[in-house]
């Protein structure tokens, strides 16, 4: 199933924006990079219970995914992940809003995201023009 959103995951892998592996999503919530956690299908019920404390306890949004752990890893050109976190809040609210239009569960974590990431474009903006 060849979902908009697995494309921009592979926009954000390639802009270094992406982790993808348990052990590299742990290592970058850790760090506070992490915006949005996503979960194949196909995960094992442990993974999907610990990423979603760890997400939860972190303030990260999270989102299981219908797609399996192959469909994941082969939309990333790599072996297959059951989890991806992605670090940056535009290409998370982009990925939420898209997930939103097929999984009614994920449109309160695209509405937050795509918040957030207003609040940081007016920071940005408000910073930028300080400097002049």
């Amino acid at each position: 199933m060849e979902s908009n959103y697995l494309s921009l995951l592979g926009l954000a892998k390639r802009a270094g924006m992406l982790e993808a592996g348990d052990e590299a999503v742990r290592a970058a919530i850790s760090a506070g990079k992490v915006r949005l956690v996503l979960c194949a299908s196909d995960a094992s019920d442990r993974t999907r219970e610990t990423f979603s404390f760890i997400t939860e306890s972190s303030g990260v949004a999270f989102v299981s995914v219908p797609e399996t752990k192959e469909e994941l890893g082969n939309s990333l050109g790599r072996r297959p992940s059951a989890t991806v976190a992605v670090c940056d809040v535009g290409f998370a609210a982009a990925i939420a809003k898209k997930l939103a239009e097929k999984l009614p569960e994920a449109k309160e974590c695209a509405e937050r995201l795509s918040e957030r990431a207003q609040k940081i474009t007016k920071r940005k903006k408000a910073a930028n023009k300080r400097k002049r």
